[in-house]
């Protein structure tokens, strides 16, 4: 197993670089070709926001999907 560091710094790495490319895959759709760092900075810090929104709400339904699985074998095991 990798150092948990490395690993770490591997993940967060992989995240900026699919923020980058999704940035760059938006402008590309409404043809700007250059950005200012002011913007680029302001884009990526909106993306930062929405990203861990939408983990939360990621994380809630796989816990929810596994609580209603684990009712539902519950309820059949007890009958």
């Amino acid at each position: 197993m990798k150092n948990p560091s490395e690993e770490l710094e591997t993940l967060k790495e992989n995240i900026q670089q699919i923020q980058d490319e999704l940035i760059k895959d938006l402008l590309d759709c409404v043809h700007i070709y250059e950005l200012e760092e002011d913007m680029y900075q302001k884009m990526i810090t909106l993306i930062n926001q929405y990203t861990k929104s939408a983990f939360r709400i990621t994380k809630a339904i796989e816990a929810q999907e596994i609580i209603e699985l684990v009712l539902v074998k519950g309820i059949k095991n007890k009958q």
